[in-house]
C-alpha cells in the first residue's frame, strides 16, 4: 500500500514536470537556442519584416510610447514630415512626432516625465493621418488575443502596440510600450521588438503572459493598459 501511495506521488510530480516544460518558458529572447530556433520558421508575411528596416530606439526612457509609434508609422506608405535633420529626405523621428495637432493631446514635456497611456497613443496616432484604435487588455481572454494578433500580425495593413507591465515577463521595470512584430503558432507566442534595446533584446511571449501584461492596471489613467491597432 505504501508502495502504492509512493507510486502515485511520484507520478503526480512527473506529469507536472512534463506539463510544466512542454509549455516552455514564458518568455523566450531571441538571441537564445530557443529564440533562434523561433524565428527560423517566422513567416514571410510577418510585421517582422517591415518594421525592422524602421525600428527605432527610445531616445529617452520614458519615450517608448513615441519610439514605438514612429516605428510603425515610418513602416507605413503615408506621408511623412521632414525633420531638418533628414532634409529634403521625409522622415518620422522622435522630434517631429509632436506636431501642433499631437500636442494638443498631450505635449512632448509630459511624455518626457511620465510617458503615454493607451488613450494618448490613439489619440497622438490618429492625429498623423492613420487610423489608431485603443482595445483595453481586460477586455481580452487569451483566445480573444490570439486570433486578433494571428490576423493583425500578418501583411493585413495592421499594426499593433502594446503597453504592457514588464514585471508580468519577468522584466525589471513599470509601464512599457512597444511594437508586436510576430506570431508563432508552434510556441503560441508572440515576438515583442523591445524599443529599449540598450536594456532588452527582442523577445517572444507566452499569449497567456501577454495577456496578463496588457490587462494591468495603469495608474495614470486608472484603465487597464492593452493595445493600440494602427491601419491606414
Amino acid at each position: 500500500m505504501k508502495n502504492l501511495a509512493f507510486f502515485v506521488i511520484l507520478l503526480s510530480l512527473l506529469s507536472a514536470t512534463l506539463g510544466n516544460a512542454s509549455a516552455g518558458p514564458a518568455v523566450i529572447y531571441w538571441d537564445t537556442v530557443e529564440g533562434k530556433a523561433i524565428r527560423a520558421r517566422m513567416p514571410v508575411d510577418a510585421d517582422y519584416w517591415q518594421l525592422v528596416p524602421n525600428f527605432a530606439v527610445q531616445m529617452t526612457q520614458s519615450y517608448c510610447s513615441v519610439a514605438s509609434a514612429i516605428t510603425v508609422l515610418n513602416s507605413m506608405p503615408i506621408k511623412k514630415p521632414v525633420d531638418t535633420t533628414y532634409a529634403p529626405y521625409a522622415y518620422y523621428t522622435q522630434i517631429n512626432f509632436f506636431t501642433p495637432e499631437v500636442e494638443k493631446v498631450i505635449s512632448a514635456k509630459t511624455v518626457l516625465a511620465m510617458g503615454m497611456t493607451r488613450e494618448e497613443m490613439a489619440e497622438t496616432l490618429n492625429q498623423q493621418g492613420v487610423k489608431a484604435r485603443s482595445i483595453a487588455g481586460d477586455t481580452l481572454s487569451e483566445q480573444d488575443l490570439r486570433e486578433l494578433l494571428q490576423k493583425a500580425l500578418g501583411e493585413d495593413g495592421q499594426f499593433v502596440l502594446a503597453n504592457y507591465l514588464r514585471a508580468s515577463l519577468g522584466q525589471v521595470g513599470g509601464g512599457h510600450w512597444s511594437t508586436l512584430a510576430a506570431y508563432d503558432a508552434q510556441s503560441d507566442s508572440v515576438l515583442i521588438l523591445d524599443v529599449a534595446k540598450y536594456k532588452y533584446p527582442p523577445a517572444w511571449v507566452g499569449i497567456g503572459t501577454l495577456r496578463e501584461a496588457i490587462a494591468t492596471l495603469d495608474s495614470t489613467s486608472n484603465k487597464s493598459r492593452g493595445l493600440v491597432l494602427v491601419t491606414q
